[in-house]
């Protein structure tokens, strides 16, 4: 299992899909990808991807670590990504940019930091939805 305390702060960020089903909006499926501090489970910023079973955009991706940056003011050293994440090109391309180690794992060994977050973060967009 993965935890944070196995982390500095800023050391590796994870890039995840944190609903397990798609969220409509507008009856409109989504699907939602966060990137994640792994140390504190501070959530960096999201991306949506409007279209079933795709990658989020690759701008959209970008933008992403873009603002995560100006969060942290640096780069993590490591990306962490699920190995069954249809994302997980766009988001290794985008680290690879920026000098980020990849690390590919189950995500079941992410339960530890993620699991929360997925419940949480994705009642709490729905319940925002209106």
């Amino acid at each position: 299992m993965i935890t944070p305390d196995q982390f500095q702060v800023n050391e590796a960020w994870i890039a995840i899909r944190v609903n397990e089903g798609f969220i409509f909006v507008k009856d409109d499926p989504y699907d939602i990808f966060v990137l994640l501090d792994a140390a504190s489970a501070y959530v960096l910023g999201f991306v949506l991807s409007s279209v079933v079973d795709e990658s989020p955009d690759e701008k959209e991706v970008a933008k992403l670590f873009k603002e995560a940056w100006e969060v942290k003011h640096q780069w993590a050293r490591k990306l962490i990504v699920a190995d069954d994440s249809i994302a997980n090109d766009v988001f290794i391309n985008e680290a690879k940019k920026h000098g980020f180690e990849i690390e590919i794992v189950k995500t079941s060994r992410l339960a530890p930091i993620v699991g929360p977050l997925k419940e949480g973060f994705c009642k709490g967009f729905i319940d925002n939805l209106g």
